[in-house]
């Protein structure tokens, strides 16, 4: 469980956050309550948090401000609901580097959305402060290149970070090749390029996850690296053939 620091600069009950939070098993539980920017600072201090929800109700700049001063002392993840649909509100919160930033009034689904976000990249980095990030290969270079294994390094690591925004040009830097060269040759061995290749992996994921788990459907999507649900059910209908609703029955059906 993530544990979350909650800051309502409006009147949002507290009781419904929690119970939301406990409903769509998002991971977040609410550590702490803070009712004013004092008392928000003051919390930070005293103990651990994972996360800062702050809820605005309406009332942009004392998030953006509490933002500000949160940032002079650390760099953990804030999410700021309840402000502006404001352009320049959002550009604001976002030079102080917030999660996400969400215009009120809440909606619930797109709350819960962006925590579910949020989760997987805590996920991430907490893995990477204790591994260190070993590839399935010794080598480098021209060694490396005559093998086999460079192909098949290439897809290892894409599979392991289907989550994320993994691009050709990150494993490339990482394996010290050229990016148009590594991509030649995967298309070369694989007879694919290596996008279509990855959105063959990720689809083929959430196919397994729809057919075994009870996760939601944007839940899977931000475990294959779709952070947007609605982009998710068109790549996944295009690959398919149905929506990721329509797979979960009939497999359901047919099982």
């Amino acid at each position: 469980m993530h544990t979350v620091l909650w800051v309502d600069c409006g009147c949002l009950p507290l009781t419904a956050i929690k119970k939301l939070l406990h409903q769509e098993k998002t991971g977040f539980v609410i550590g702490k309550s803070a009712g004013s920017i004092e008392q928000a600072l003051t919390a930070l201090k005293q103990r651990h948090f994972d996360v800062v929800l702050i809820h605005t109700g309406g009332f942009a700049s004392s998030g953006l401000c509490l933002c500000e001063q949160i940032r002079a002392i650390s760099s953990i993840p804030i999410l700021l609901l309840g402000g502006k649909d404001d352009f320049r509100a959002a550009r604001k919160a976002l030079s102080y580097q917030v999660s996400d930033y969400i215009p009120g009034p809440l909606n619930p689904p797109v709350f819960v959305h962006s925590l579910i976000r949020l989760k997987w990249r805590l996920a991430g980095e907490k893995s990477s402060e204790h591994t260190t990030v070993t590839l399935p290969f010794p080598l480098r270079g021209r060694t490396l290149d005559r093998s086999d294994r460079l192909i098949e390094a290439v897809k290892a690591y894409a599979c392991r970070r289907l989550a994320d925004n993994v691009t050709l040009k990150e494993i490339a830097d990482l394996l010290h090749f050229n990016c148009a060269y590594l991509g030649q040759r995967f298309k070369s061995k694989e007879k694919m390029p290596f996008n279509r290749y990855l959105l063959q992996q990720r689809m083929e994921e959430a196919k397994r996850l729809l057919e075994n788990t009870d996760l939601r459907i944007y839940e899977i999507a931000v475990r294959v690296g779709y952070t947007d649900t609605d982009w998710f059910h068109k790549k996944f209908r295009e690959y398919e053939g149905v929506s990721p609703n329509e797979y979960r029955k009939r497999t359901f059906v047919t099982a």
